[in-house]
């Protein structure tokens, strides 16, 4: 008999003094054949603890890494908290708090969008886009390698402002992206097509905008600030738009929240440009 069929067959209750299996403690059951089913009962209920174990690891694990996802350490080439920046930031809200991106979708619209991203999961499983799901799970956490190694410095030294400056703009728009999706308040996608499968967890804020969009495209729109004619620049731009759209491709985000990153990037562009001045001219000191 199945561990399942021990539980569908029985009735238990749990006491101070034992697990009580169809109204006899389990410990003083003499019958081998009932000990064996309160054993697999047991078993089972052990199991489903270690599970809950697992889980609230795992939960505590990912509250862990998404609270530090834009912390790293000196020695990382990365900054513990750009508080400087932050402190030009909020003395110039009035220029970007407030900013004409365009409205979310009716919720009609969201619907079609949402059914879009059906398609998008079914492909996922073609040869082709095979290796999408790679990629969404390493760029999860806004990690540095889709941005570096399209300029060609991924594992490469002498480049530490320019990975400082990523950082900075990670951080910054992070906070900044957060402000605007408390204002549109859009559900997931998931929450409007229940038959999407995400390949992540939804995250636990609004859809609209982006915030890997508008990060990505606006790291991107500020290194091409930098070099603009440098071919390194278009090459970025080319994977801000892929990390972006991969969010479509795990079922997290619909197409225009992608697109509403993009023109919040592109509209505080210049106010990041003057947050970020020291950082910027210090990363082009690298590559001249």
């Amino acid at each position: 008999m199945s561990d399942l069929e021990i539980i569908a067959d029985n009735h238990f209750t749990v006491t101070s003094s034992g697990l009580v299996l169809n109204g006899g403690i389990v410990q003083s059951m003499p019958n081998p054949a009932t000990a064996a089913q309160s054993g697999a009962v047991l078993s089972v209920l052990s199991l489903n603890r270690n599970r809950n174990r697992n889980r609230n690891r795992n939960r505590n694990r990912n509250r862990n890494r998404n609270r530090n996802r834009n912390r790293t350490t000196e020695s990382e080439g990365g900054i513990l908290e750009p508080w400087k920046a932050r402190e030009k930031l909020y003395a110039m809200k009035e220029d970007w708090i407030a900013l004409p991106i365009p409205r979310p979708p009716s919720p009609e619209m969201l619907r079609a969008e949402a059914k879009e991203l059906l398609i998008k999961q079914a492909l996922r499983k073609t040869e082709r886009e095979r290796g999408r799901v790679d990629e969404i799970m390493r760029e999860a956490n806004l990690e540095l390698s889709g941005y570096l190694r399209p300029l060609g410095i991924e594992g490469v030294g002498g480049y530490g402002a320019t990975e400082h400056l990523f950082y900075v703009i990670l951080a910054l728009t992070d906070e900044i992206g957060l402000r605007y999706k408390d204002r549109y308040n859009v559900t997931r996608p998931s929450q409007i097509e229940p038959r999407l499968c995400p390949l992540l967890p939804d995250p636990p804020h609004q859809s609209y905008p982006s915030n890997h969009s508008f990060q990505s495209f606006s790291l991107a729109f500020l290194f091409s600030r930098i070099l603009p004619e440098h071919p390194a620049s278009s090459e970025l731009m080319n994977s801000a738009r892929r990390i972006a759209e991969n969010r479509e491709w795990a079922g997290v985000h619909y197409r225009s929240d992608t697109d509403a990153g993009y023109q919040l990037a592109r509209m505080i562009t210049p106010c990041l440009e003057r947050v970020c001045e020291e950082e910027m001219l210090a990363a082009l000191a690298e590559w001249i």
